[in-house]
């Protein structure tokens, strides 16, 4: 017994529970997917999933605590916009809608907690919002590395600048992926980079010519 019980809250426990729930989340979302739905998709007893997680939205934090490490992760090497968006858009959204890696799978969970308002108490969604906000804080302090020439305050400014426009056309363009939109968003990421790096000169031109 003693045996049965290390193996069942051991961390590859854990780490199999939240992969099938990553699985399961995606094809039910937040709302369809159960704690049964997860212990039979993790192929762990009931009271396995519930010794780890008291209850869904405990679950669903995690969750998404363990795919924002994947994605800082896969985005750790970041230091330009065309690299970023790349990523984001060309293979995160790309891949959010049908993708079980966590740094894509990421964004398709999130699209439920960011439209559905009647979870505004829900502990998973408050978590998915702070998580955005440290992606946001992680992308400007990566991108402010970019312009090494330019003042400290103009690179934190354009660096701002950049990973708000950049998560909008995130945000965009996984809507698009998820709504099964015939959309080549490799392509379209190389062209918002190509509008980013075209603002971006034009603004260093400007604090240039000051």
């Amino acid at each position: 017994m003693a045996r049965r019980n290390e193996h069942h809250t051991s961390a590859a426990s854990k780490r199999a529970i939240l992969e099938a729930v990553l699985e399961r989340a995606l094809e039910a979302g937040y709302e369809g997917t159960t704690m049964a739905d997860v212990a039979r998709a993790s192929k762990l007893p009931i009271g396995s999933v519930y010794w780890h997680f008291q209850n869904k939205e405990q679950l669903f934090v995690e969750l998404l605590d363990y795919c924002f490490d994947v994605w800082q992760q896969t985005h750790s090497t970041i230091t330009d916009v065309r690299g970023f968006l790349r990523r984001t858009i060309g293979s995160s959204a790309a891949a959010s809608a049908t993708s079980t890696d966590p740094a894509a799978a990421f964004w398709s969970i999130g699209l439920v907690f960011a439209f559905e308002r009647r979870l505004t108490d829900n502990l998973a969604r408050q978590r998915y919002l702070g998580i955005r906000e440290e992606m946001f804080r992680f992308v400007v302090t990566r991108l402010q590395g970019a312009f090494p020439d330019a003042p400290e305050e103009v690179a934190a400014e354009l660096a701002r600048d950049l990973a708000t426009l950049g998560r909008a056309l995130t945000d965009g363009f996984r809507a698009a992926a998820a709504a099964g939109d015939e959309v080549d968003l490799a392509r379209y990421a190389d062209l918002a980079a190509d509008a980013l790096e075209s603002l971006v000169s034009a603004r260093l031109k400007e604090y240039t010519n000051v």
